[in-house]
């Protein structure tokens, strides 16, 4: 008779740890929980391990309970705690709450939960990195950094984002310089700088602005440069009902000219209105993962090519207060936004030469800086990940892109499909490294439920194999 069915989690941020908080909650049969984290804290991951507090969460606080079935979780947390009671009032549901409160929300959840434990539960938590997957008989063995190993019946991939790529130029040497922040979510991107130094950001979205509040928390004074190819800056929430008209005329099947053009009409129709269009966005927002996972491969790539940038400004947004803060520094001339293709960085002495083609103009412009921090977002296109982890799984065909190079492929629940199509047996991803399949898979509201599923789903298999080995 076989010991307890295994479960190994790799990655220790909000994914990892929301569906070890699911698996305790749901499972009926005893089983051992393996956590592997490596780097950023267990619970908080990368996205709410903050160093600042004006980094705050894009999304209001009514929506960012990490309980699928409890949706006033992190209401009801804030209102519990004496120390925030300064947000704890009648405009609480609509805040912008620092992320690093939430990170101490996420903590106390977990913490609460293996402080918890039921009988049937036993839990491992390893620091250590995942380097390798050996599938053999049944199982893995899940092979670590430290040369240790763990035989799993179950592997969920929780590993969050990845550092983005670096952008084609001439001089890429320029990459190994000590001036050069490939990660931007780290405080060294932003220590030992000079009040009067410039700093170029590559990327025009919300990373960028996180950036901008940080330079903004030292004695700075120097010009930050943003760059992006479409110069596209991120729009301010509004306090709005979502437009839903436009959901009557929003139905299978799903073709992107279509749905662009109804978009268009209804943009039109709300803004006759005095309402502005980010109503219409929050309105699909509950069925683009309907949408996005019945278009077709080429309407996939349209939308892509087209439209992706336009989504995302409206999509994205930041807090009134704080796009009135980067308003007011572009006014002054402090924040340049740029839209332009980068051509080269080259560093001379203690400064760095940029060049780049001007969108409008199409003429190249130089600007000379101190610093280059990188917020084009994560890379997506697993060929091109440098991770032991992902190189061997690639090189073993037990993970492969999807059709859209935007993460792996999968089925919509998490099942693994592997290079040669069929179904892994036992490895499951969630989070950001679905986005292909599913395209919304990175926020709150998604990924609690995306937890709550994928757990139901590793009890019901587990169970049923605990059943044929007794």
């Amino acid at each position: 008779m076989r010991k307890n069915p295994v479960i190994t989690i790799v990655g220790g941020g909000f994914c990892g740890c929301n569906i070890l908080i699911q698996l305790i909650k749901q499972s009926g049969i005893p089983i051992h929980i393996v956590l592997v984290n490596k780097e950023y804290p267990v619970s908080k991951g990368l996205a709410f391990s903050s160093y600042n507090s004006e980094h705050v969460l894009n999304v209001p606080a009514a929506k960012m309970s990490a309980v699928a079935d409890d949706p006033d979780n992190f209401l009801d947390w804030i209102r519990s705690k004496p120390e925030y009671s300064k947000y704890s009032g009648e405009d609480l549901n609509g805040n912008f709450l620092p992320r690093n409160i939430y990170g101490h929300y996420l903590e106390d959840l977990f913490n609460t939960s293996i402080r918890n434990l039921p009988d049937n539960i036993t839990l491992e938590i390893i620091n250590d990195e995942v380097v390798d997957i050996i599938p053999f008989d049944s199982r893995s063995k899940v092979i670590l950094k430290n040369n240790k190993s763990i035989e799993a019946d179950r592997i969920v991939l929780a590993l969050g984002n990845f550092n983005p790529d670096n952008l084609k130029i001439n001089n890429k040497i320029f990459y190994d310089s000590k001036k050069y922040f490939q990660n931007p979510w780290q405080e060294n991107a932003v220590e030992g700088i000079s009040d009067k130094d410039n700093v170029l950001i590559l990327g025009t979205g919300l990373t960028m602005v996180d950036i901008v509040l940080s330079l903004m928390n030292k004695p700075f004074t120097g010009k930050i440069y943003a760059i992006s190819t479409k110069g596209f800056f991120p729009l301010s929430h509004k306090k709005r009902e979502p437009y839903t008209d436009i959901l009557k005329e929003i139905h299978p099947p799903y073709e992107i000219l279509n749905l662009y053009n109804t978009f268009r009409k209804h943009i039109k129709t709300v803004l006759a209105k005095g309402i502005t269009g980010e109503a219409v966005v929050d309105a699909i927002r509950p069925r683009t993962q309907e949408i996005w996972m019945s278009l077709s491969l080429n309407d996939k790539i349209r939308f892509m090519g087209h439209i992706r940038h336009l989504w995302g400004v409206a999509r994205h947004r930041l807090p009134k207060e704080i796009f009135d803060m980067m308003q007011k520094k572009i006014q002054e001339g402090s924040l340049e936004i740029i839209g332009g293709r980068l051509q080269d960085l080259n560093e001379k002495n203690d400064s760095i030469y940029v060049t780049f083609k001007e969108r409008k103009s199409q003429k190249n412009r130089e600007v000379i800086v101190n610093r280059v921090i990188n917020c084009t977002g994560p890379a997506t296109d697993l060929e091109k990940i440098d991770q032991p982890l992902i190189r061997n799984l690639l090189s073993r065909g037990m993970i492969t892109n999807d059709e859209m190079k935007l993460g792996l492929n999968a089925l919509p629940d998490g099942t693994v499909i592997q290079k040669d199509n069929s179904l892994s047996p036992m490895l499951f991803a969630m989070g950001s490294m679905l986005k292909g399949i599913l395209w919304e898979t990175t926020a709150v509201p998604e990924l609690r439920v995306q937890s709550k599923n994928l757990a139901s789903e590793l009890i019901r298999q587990l169970s049923l194999k605990k059943n044929v080995n007794v």
